[in-house]
């Protein structure tokens, strides 16, 4: 008699299930390390692409369940890699991904441009941790917040 478990046919095993895909579009390494450290605290997987080009080949290759996308990257910017983006949603008949824009560029004519072009919201850099978290709560409810690691038992000094 073997010792593998084979487990019946009509009981498939059922697979874990996956954490969400947040698809980060930033050139800048040092914002980067910020939007990595702020996204720590949430039970998801992240994407990230250094320029425009490489978000929308990205998006294409992976099911994505936000995207937070960089106004002024080289190659391509945010703001047409949202444009494609989107135009590939609607060719798929797909819903809208949220896109999250992150830029420097904090007029309220710059928050219009973003939004003309397909992005959903709009946060300013420097980046707080609060303001991103309120949108990640917004735009995609389905992320959470993973629960906070509880530090070792302090042990008692020998007397």
């Amino acid at each position: 008699m073997s010792d593998v478990n084979i487990p019946a046919a009509d009981h498939p095993q059922e697979e874990a299930p996956k954490a969400p895909t947040i698809l980060i579009a930033e050139d800048n390494d040092v914002n980067l390390k910020v939007l990595e450290h702020y996204l720590a605290n949430f039970e998801c997987r992240s994407i990230v692409a250094k320029n425009g080009k490489d978000a929308v080949k990205l998006f294409h290759r992976n099911d994505v369940d936000l995207v937070l996308m960089d106004i002024m990257m080289p190659v391509m910017d945010g703001l047409e890699a949202t444009r494609k983006i989107r135009s590939f949603e609607k060719k798929r008949g797909e819903k809208q991904t949220p896109i999250l824009a992150i830029t420097a560029h904090i007029r309220p004519a710059d928050q219009h441009v973003c939004i003309d072009a397909g992005m959903n919201d709009y946060l300013s850099k420097p980046l707080k941790k609060g303001d991103l978290t309120h949108r990640m709560k917004i735009w995609a409810p389905h992320l959470h917040e993973a629960p906070p690691k509880q530090a070792p038992p302090k042990q008692a000094a020998p007397a």
